[in-house]
């Protein structure tokens, strides 16, 4: 259905070389999206390109680190000098420190708020502006269902998504007049790389069968299956969904 397409549409995903963002990326290409990508690992990036043109769509490779000020503002200046017409962006760089709260130092909590929150502050206010000027755009926020319950040992991770879901509404609020959809996606554990770096460690052991024993599908979710919800999150099928923060838990927040 067109109605799910992108074509003739440029997406904008920061974490894309790895994980969620590499599996969104490579979804949007499918669906006929030309894709920029923002990340650290230069092998990974180049492994995303490599699939992105291989359905024949282009992609622009943008290597910096959207944990500063700095590298997420160079971020945004090269996008737009790579091309003045974003019509998607997916804030999907984060990061996670394990830590019970009397653990947490002041350097994971910053650590966690600069890539989690401000790198997504920094990259809509530079991307933006344009969709402003042409009158539409599409912003998707990669949250957590981390945001609505508490779990022991990411409790700065959690506050983090929370506050980008509180973002989110605000840049609904102020952009919607705009005709600008602006949506969080909040996922429960996913496994991508990082998913299992945290969920396999052994502190993490009874915290994991505690959380699988409340999702009622009984398991944790895949990439795939998060880039599909984006990618509706994306497209004109979503254009009167706006200013959600969507669970995408296999039902673990309304079970009992």
């Amino acid at each position: 259905m067109k109605d799910f397409r992108l074509d003739g549409q440029r997406a904008l995903i920061s974490g894309g070389s790895k994980g969620l963002g590499a599996a969104i990326a490579e979804r949007f290409s499918e669906a006929g999206a030309d894709i920029g990508v923002i990340g650290r690992d230069r092998e990974g990036l180049g492994r995303i390109q490599g699939i992105v043109e291989n359905n024949h769509r282009n992609c622009w490779v943008i290597e910096e680190d959207v944990s500063s000020i700095e590298g997420a503002g160079r971020a945004g200046e090269k996008a737009l000098a790579l091309s003045p017409q974003w019509d998607v962006l997916v804030n999907n760089a984060g990061i996670a420190r394990v830590r019970s709260i009397l653990e947490t130092t002041q350097d994971d909590w910053s650590d966690v708020f600069s890539v989690n929150l401000r790198s997504a502050l920094l990259l809509s206010q530079a991307i933006v502006p344009q969709m402003i000027k042409r009158g539409h755009g599409k912003v998707v926020n990669i949250s957590s269902i981390g945001a609505f319950i508490g779990t022991p040992g990411l409790g700065a991770y959690a506050a983090s998504k929370a506050a980008l879901n509180q973002l989110t509404r605000t840049m609904a609020v102020e952009w919607g007049p705009h005709n600008i959809q602006v949506n969080a996606l909040c996922p429960t554990v996913i496994l991508t790389q990082m998913g299992h770096d945290i969920w396999d460690s052994p502190s993490m052991e009874e915290p994991r069968k505690e959380k699988e024993k409340r999702i009622p599908l009984h398991r944790f979710g895949e990439p795939t299956e998060v880039a599909n919800v984006a990618l509706f999150l994306a497209s004109p099928a979503s254009n009167f969904v706006h200013g959600v923060s969507l669970p995408l838990d296999g039902g673990m927040s309304i079970a009992p």
